[in-house]
């Protein structure tokens, strides 16, 4: 992201028959963006972690059934994206020392595989090789820990080079049951008042080391399709349907999406969580604190509307502006934005 920064400070000194007191004149600021290829804002990892435990083969099916929904907007976009799948049991590979538990998958042991780990806009039949990877059956182990496995897969020198120091992770766990990820290969049971049970902040500390930002400069997020209220909870109750929690938690932190495993349809709430990849990864980060009032943001010069579904916002904690909607710009795009510093320098 190539950024210009024009700022003029005028000092002006007037002459009077009192003592001389300086003038402060402060012309408006314009900060210059370019959505390029092989930037900050074009370059998304995406980590999908899929439960592979006995439940969940209509929702796997769900899921690769309206993958367009997702993928389509980044590709439409021209984003520069990654695409990985692991499991809920991958946290298994160190306690029964079978490291490829922690690897990509590509397909579902013993049946199809597309020896491609790592989907990019490059891979040939991009859709269908996704559709392959994502089926990862309903022979997995059934402690889920959903945290615990994206960590080992992250973690895995198998998969190395997957977050790039200059992108944006995302993480999306699809799982019917919730996590209760601890240090040992004990099942917790569904106890959520065990002291093992990792807190949240194990895993935010963890991706915040992995991506180096933190707060309101975060460079990650973690969304999920999972059991989200009772009426879901009422219906997956004959497979052993944990309410996800924590997942919930996690997502509220990170500023994800969650959806409802129980839907008829995916293809609403995958369009939801892309938009919401795509705002968090394309901001755009001001040089100077603005005066509110006197910001003007323009897309390859025209003047877009302030608005959260298909226009711009102005978050406070990053100093920074947001995108959402139709309004995310595609690659080669230029963004201006034009304001009145709040403090002269």
């Amino acid at each position: 992201m190539k950024k210009f920064t024009l700022a003029i400070l005028s000092i002006l000194f007037l002459n009077g028959c009192a003592e001389e007191k300086p003038t402060f004149s402060i012309l408006p600021e314009l900060d210059v963006f370019y959505q390029s290829p092989g930037k900050l804002n074009n370059k998304i990892d995406i980590l999908w972690v899929i439960d592979n435990s006995s439940s969940m083969n209509d929702e796997q099916i769900n899921l690769a059934n309206n993958f367009n929904s997702f993928i389509t907007g980044f590709i439409d976009k021209g984003y520069d994206f990654k695409l990985a799948v692991t499991t809920t049991d991958a946290w298994r590979a160190p306690f029964i020392n079978q490291p490829n538990l922690a690897k990509f998958r590509d397909g579902r042991d013993q049946t199809s595989h597309t020896g491609v780990f790592v989907i990019t806009p490059e891979t040939p039949n991009l859709i269908s090789t996704f559709v392959t990877n994502v089926a990862q059956g309903t022979l997995g182990y059934t402690d889920e820990r959903a945290f615990h496995s994206f960590k080992m897969a992250l973690s895995s020198n198998l998969n190395a080079d997957f977050v790039r120091p200059d992108g944006f992770l995302s993480i999306i766990i699809v799982s019917d049951e919730d996590d209760f990820s601890n240090d040992t290969d004990a099942n917790l049971g569904h106890n959520y008042s065990n002291p093992a049970m990792h807190p949240i902040s194990h895993y935010t500390d963890f991706l915040d080391g992995l991506t180096q930002s933190t707060g309101a400069l975060r460079r990650y997020s973690v969304s999920s399709i999972s059991i989200k209220d009772a009426t879901c909870l009422q219906a997956t109750q004959g497979t052993g349907g944990i309410m996800g929690l924590r997942y919930m938690d996690l997502a509220a932190q990170t500023d994800g999406v969650v959806g409802d495993i129980c839907a008829p349809s995916y293809a609403p709430v995958l369009d939801q969580i892309q938009n919401k990849i795509a705002e968090l990864s394309t901001q755009f980060f001001l040089s100077r604190v603005p005066l509110i009032s006197t910001l003007a943001v323009r897309v390859n010069g025209t003047l877009m509307n302030k608005n959260t579904i298909n226009g711009w916002t102005f978050n406070p904690l990053a100093n920074s502006i947001v995108f959402h909607g139709t309004a995310i710009p595609k690659q080669g795009a230029a963004i201006t934005v034009d304001y009145d510093p709040a403090e002269i320098k």
